[in-house]
C-alpha cells in the first residue's frame, strides 16, 4: 500500500489547504483518518454552506424538495454546532429555502453576528417560483435589549430575503465598517435613503426589488452603484468616487433613463453595465463616456430585430478596452432575414477583448459581432458562450452548454473575420469542470504561495508548479505531498468524473 504523504504535512498545511474547500468538502475529510477527523473543524473562520449538487436536481415536487430542504438544514446545524471558533470571518449559505424554515435561519443569524461576522450573506434562491420569502428579523437588531452586535460587520448579501429600507438604513448607521450592501428580490424595500459623510459604503446594487418608489444616494465612497428594476425616483447627489454603474430592469428607454440619472458622473465611470429589457432605439445624444473600459450590454431582443444600433454605445466611448453582451434572445425562426453588414465604420484601436454570452448564431448577433471582428483592428480575444445568461453561474450552467453543439459550428464560421493574432474561444464546458474554483492562492511555509486555477485529472497532468514570490517555479514529483492528495480528494468531491488538482 502506498504511503500516505498527505497526512505527513504540518498542520498549519493542511488546514490551509482545508481552506480552500466547502464546509461539505471539507468535513468529509473526518473520514479518512484519525488525524483528519477534527481537523477540518479548525480548517477556517468561512463558513460556506452551497449544495450545487442537489440545487439542480431539486424536485418540484413540495414533499420531496422539502425533504432536501430539511436534509440541508440539518447539516448546516450539526456542523454549527460542532463549530469552535471564537469569531468567523464569513457565512453564506446560498440554497432554496424560506420562511418554512425560519426558525433555524434565525439561529443561523445570531451564531453569525454572536461571532463577530464580517461578511455575512443568504442566498436563498429558488429553483422553482417562490412566494414565501424568509423575512430577515429586524427587531433582532433594532430593539435596544436585545440588539446583536454588528459592529464587525464589512459586506451584507440577501437574495430572496425580504429585508425594509428602515433595516438597511439601520446596519449603515451602525456598522462602521460596511463597505458592500447587496439586495436582491426583496418585496419589503419602498424607500431607500444612502446619506452619511463618514459612510464606508463602496458598493450598492439593489437588484428585482419591485416595492422600491424611491433611492437618494449622498455617498463619498461609493465605486459601485447597480440599480434592477422598474423606474423610481433615483436622486443621486454626491458620489465622487463613482466607477462602475449597473441599471437595468426598466420597460421604457432604459439608455436615456441611466444616462439622464447619472449624467453628472458618465465622463468618470470606468465600467457600463446597461440592462435592456425591450430593446428599443437609442433615441438621445449620447455624452463621450472619455474613461469607459469596459461596457456590458444585457438585451433581451426578438430574433428578427438589429443590434446594429448598438454601435453608438461602442463608439461613445474611445478608450473601451472590453465589450461584453447577454443576449436574451427571443427566438421567432419564421421571421429569420439577411445578416447586414456595416460598412462605414471607424477602425477601433483600443478594443481589446469581445465576450458573447447567448450566442444564437443568427442574424441578430451574428452581424454585431461580425462588425466587432472587422473594427477592432487590435483585438486580443473574443469568447462566444452559446449558454444563456440566466443560467451562467448556476447548477445548471453545463447542461444547457452541452445542448448548442450547432450554435457552437456556426460560431467557428465567424473565424474567418478575425484579425491576426487574436484568440477566438468557444466556451464549453466538461463535467470535470462542473464546479470549477475561483483562483486564488494558498500561502505556504518558506515564503511559497500556490495558485489554485481549476480542476482536473491529476493522474493525466503529474506535474504542476510551485511558485515562489520571485516566479520562479519547482516542478513537484509525482510522489508530492500534494500530489498524493489528489485520490482523497477524487473520493472527497463524489462526482461523476475523476477530480483532482491544478496547481499553475
Amino acid at each position: 500500500m502506498m504511503e500516505d504523504g498527505i497526512s505527513q504535512l504540518p498542520d498549519e498545511v493542511l488546514i490551509s489547504i482545508l481552506s480552500l474547500f466547502t464546509v461539505k468538502e471539507a468535513c468529509r475529510t473526518s473520514i479518512l483518518s484519525h488525524r483528519w477527523k477534527h481537523l477540518w473543524l479548525f480548517h477556517t473562520r468561512i463558513l460556506d454552506f452551497d449544495d450545487p449538487d442537489t440545487m439542480r436536481d431539486l424536485s418540484s415536487k413540495r414533499e420531496i424538495a422539502n425533504w432536501d430542504r430539511d436534509k440541508f438544514v440539518t447539516r448546516v446545524n450539526h456542523i454549527l454546532n460542532l463549530h469552535p471558533a471564537l469569531t468567523i470571518d464569513q457565512f453564506r449559505v446560498c440554497f432554496d429555502l424560506n420562511k418554512r424554515s425560519k426558525r433555524d435561519i434565525g439561529r443561523w443569524v445570531d451564531f453569525a453576528f454572536s461571532k463577530g461576522v464580517k461578511r455575512f450573506e443568504l442566498d436563498f434562491t429558488p429553483a422553482y417560483h417562490c412566494n414565501s420569502c424568509y423575512t430577515f428579523p429586524h427587531e433582532r437588531f433594532t430593539c435596544v435589549k436585545n440588539s446583536i452586535c454588528i459592529n464587525s460587520l464589512t459586506s451584507l448579501t440577501l437574495k430572496y430575503v425580504h429585508v425594509t429600507g428602515e433595516l438597511l438604513e439601520h446596519f449603515l448607521s451602525n456598522c462602521p465598517l460596511l463597505e458592500r450592501v447587496h439586495v436582491d428580490s426583496s418585496e419589503s424595500i419602498v424607500n431607500l435613503k444612502i446619506c452619511g459623510s463618514s459612510l464606508k459604503l463602496k458598493y450598492l446594487h439593489i437588484i428585482d426589488c419591485f416595492q422600491v418608489k424611491s433611492i437618494k444616494i449622498f455617498a463619498p465612497n461609493l465605486e459601485s452603484f447597480g440599480y434592477v428594476g422598474k423606474i423610481i425616483e433615483l436622486q443621486v447627489d454626491y458620489t465622487p468616487r463613482l466607477l462602475d454603474v449597473y441599471i437595468g430592469g426598466l420597460s421604457l428607454h432604459p439608455v436615456n433613463y441611466a444616462f439622464l440619472a447619472l449624467s453628472s458622473y458618465l465622463h468618470q465611470l470606468e465600467s457600463l453595465t446597461l440592462g435592456i429589457c425591450h430593446y428599443d432605439n437609442i433615441n438621445i445624444k449620447l455624452p463621450r463616456l472619455t474613461n469607459l473600459r469596459h461596457l456590458k450590454l444585457k438585451v433581451t431582443a426578438r430574433d428578427g430585430e438589429s443590434l446594429l444600433d448598438l454601435i453608438s454605445l461602442i463608439e461613445a466611448a474611445p478608450l473601451l478596452r472590453k465589450f461584453t453582451l447577454e443576449l436574451f434572445s427571443l427566438l421567432e425562426p419564421l421571421k429569420g432575414r439577411e445578416v447586414r453588414k456595416v460598412i462605414n465604420y471607424d477602425p477601433n484601436e483600443h478594443l481589446k477583448e469581445v465576450e458573447i454570452v447567448g450566442f444564437v448564431g443568427h442574424a441578430i448577433d451574428i452581424e454585431l459581432v461580425v462588425y466587432l471582428l472587422e473594427s477592432a483592428i487590435k483585438l486580443e480575444k473574443i469568447v462566444i458562450n452559446p449558454c444563456c445568461p440566466i443560467v451562467v453561474g448556476t447548477p445548471w450552467e453545463t447542461e444547457e452548454i452541452e445542448n448548442y453543439k450547432d450554435v457552437k459550428e456556426c460560431a467557428k464560421q465567424l473565424k474567418k473575420y478575425l484579425p491576426l493574432g487574436a484568440e477566438f474561444v468557444i466556451f464549453s464546458l466538461t463535467k470535470a469542470l462542473r464546479h470549477p474554483w475561483p483562483e486564488q492562492e494558498l500561502k505556504l511555509p518558506h515564503g511559497l504561495i500556490l495558485t489554485l486555477t481549476k480542476v482536473l485529472d491529476l493522474t493525466k497532468a503529474p506535474s504542476p508548479e510551485l511558485d515562489s514570490h520571485h516566479g520562479h517555479g519547482q516542478e513537484l514529483s509525482s510522489s508530492h505531498p500534494l500530489i498524493l492528495m489528489a485520490p482523497y480528494l477524487t473520493g472527497l468531491m463524489m462526482c461523476e468524473a475523476v477530480w483532482g488538482l491544478v496547481f499553475g
